[in-house]
């Protein structure tokens, strides 16, 4: 066998990201309030970039018409690369500086209009509330104190474990090791006087778990996400050794979606398989997640949409405000002054191609989100005029196709982003939503669903709640079909009662 040596040509396509790309991205997964802390960071790191508080032709426009076609008179002569440099920088500037005067960002548009004056009341702003006052612990221990059996040594040892959990509801330490803490207190005679200074028992720590394990939300003092899952599977008045069985062998399987190898491992049919997902994917790994301590958030809508004179449906990005940048004059003046000092001319330069960059990408991502959010109303039509019921099953590829992007364009779009409607405010990708086909071919979406069951248990006879089974047959009857799984999954998702905690005697 004989091998040829040498040099070869091949040519290949490959995509590399320039920094104006990468910047352009990470511009576009902002919200509000993100892009605000962006800009105000730039502003302080770049010296040649600087808030437009003219609201008219800025000095740098001045610059460029009275001296573009008239440097020094050795400029050319001198160093003819480093003003073309310069024409380079000043083209780029103004046509940025062109989009920043279009309507988009004219001071005759209302968006800009809403950021000036005492009006403030343009759009809504949102004050969240902190969440819950009452700590995980002090959930917990509240349910201890309501346990009739449940006191002295056993509530101590319980309470020691609760606070050995984290903030998900899991075991910070194994069980082991809280024991033997436990013990080296009593040697060291620090222990809680409910103890009587004797340690406990190793079977007495593992039934004191067993209580925390009992108390609500169902998967507290797990040891990880295993037992979590299990914890709630055990719960579950109905046989789930199927579900228990996937979530204990065949987890990373479930999480690369392998559905068929799990059905072929376990010997249940795919159908079967598919039906213990559901029920495994309505489980909380967080059970500790409505108790995690949330600052306050201050929600600005990223797109306003509103209804004209004609009852027409109308998208704008606000970017009431999002200051308008320019590049400082007096650095750009600097930079056809500094031909003698490279390092300085480098700097210079450097600072001011990131000023661009970054006004650029701004302006991108407002194009990008007006063109997005447009396409969603327009297909969210109905959910605009009739509610959540009428919310149309939408695909993030639906939208990319349609206004000519990469669907993780969209994704970056919709992404934290949300939007102010008449009588709402929600996030924007709440508006994507998977769907089921009617036995007429249409489709429902997931919230249309939901808003359906919500519609039934409202109408029910208090008396007689409606089960997950009749709801499913009553959905039958309009056409919907899915299992009793599903509703169950929607509505607990929803925090419903079940049909015995919404029955009234």
């Amino acid at each position: 066998m004989r091998l040829n040596v040498g040099l070869f040509q091949q040519q290949t396509q490959k995509q590399i990201l320039s920094p104006q790309m990468i910047q352009s991205m990470e511009i576009l997964v902002l919200n509000q309030q993100q892009l605000e802390d962006r800009i105000s960071g730039e502003l302080e790191e770049n010296v040649t970039l600087e808030r437009d508080e003219q609201q008219e032709e800025t000095a740098a426009r001045e610059i460029d018409d009275g001296e573009s076609d008239q440097g020094p008179p050795d400029a050319v002569q001198d160093d003819a690369a480093g003003q073309q440099e310069l024409t380079d920088l000043t083209e780029r500037y103004e046509q940025l500086n062109d989009l920043q005067q279009s309507d988009f960002w004219s001071e005759s548009s209302p968006l800009r209009r809403a950021g000036t004056g005492d009006d403030e009341d343009h759009f809504e702003v949102v004050e969240n509330t902190a969440g819950r006052d009452e700590s995980l612990p002090e959930h917990l221990i509240g349910q201890l104190s309501l346990k009739s059996g449940v006191g002295g040594r056993k509530r101590a040892l319980c309470e020691e474990i609760i606070y050995n959990l984290d903030d998900r509801g899991w075991l910070i330490h194994p069980l082991e090791e809280i024991h033997s803490a436990l013990v080296s207190g009593i040697s060291l005679q620090g222990c809680d006087p409910r103890l009587k200074g004797q340690a406990p028992s190793s079977e007495e720590m593992l039934l004191a778990l067993e209580q925390v394990q009992q108390l609500d939300p169902v998967g507290v003092g797990a040891s990880d996400l295993i037992d979590c899952l299990c914890i709630q599977l055990h719960r579950d008045p109905g046989e789930n050794q199927l579900e228990e069985q996937i979530v204990r062998e065949h987890l990373d399987d479930l999480a690369r979606n392998r559905l068929p190898h799990i059905a072929r491992q376990t010997g249940h049919p795919l159908d079967q398989v598919k039906l213990a997902v559901e029920v495994i994917a309505a489980l909380e790994p967080i059970p500790g997640r409505p108790f995690r301590q949330q600052p306050n958030a201050r929600v600005v809508p990223d797109v306003l949409i509103t209804e004209d004179e004609k009852g027409k449906l109308m998208v704008e990005v606000n970017s009431a405000s999002v200051p308008r940048l320019k590049i400082s004059p007096h650095y750009r003046e600097l930079l056809k002054t500094a031909r003698d000092d490279p390092e300085l001319r480098k700097y210079l330069k450097k600072r001011i191609e990131n000023a661009e960059w970054l006004m650029g990408a701004v302006v991108q991502r407002s194009s990008t989100l007006q063109r997005v959010a447009e396409e969603v109303t327009r297909r969210q039509e109905p959910f605009f005029r009739g509610g959540d019921r009428h919310l149309q099953p939408l695909r993030m590829q639906d939208v990319a196709d349609a206004v000519g992007v990469n669907v993780s364009t969209v994704s970056r779009a919709i992404s934290g982003k949300w939007f102010q409607a008449p009588g709402m405010i929600r996030e924007l990708r709440s508006l994507f939503t998977s769907g089921t086909v009617r036995d007429d071919g249409s489709q429902e979406s997931r919230g249309g669903v939901i808003a359906r069951i919500q519609e039934l248990i409202e109408k029910e006879d208090a008396r007689k709640p409606l089960s997950d089974a009749q709801i499913v047959k009553r959905l039958a009857e309009d056409g919907i079909r899915i299992s009793r799984r599903t509703v169950t999954k929607y509505r607990e998702a929803e925090a419903i009662p079940s049909s015995r905690e919404r029955r009234q005697h």
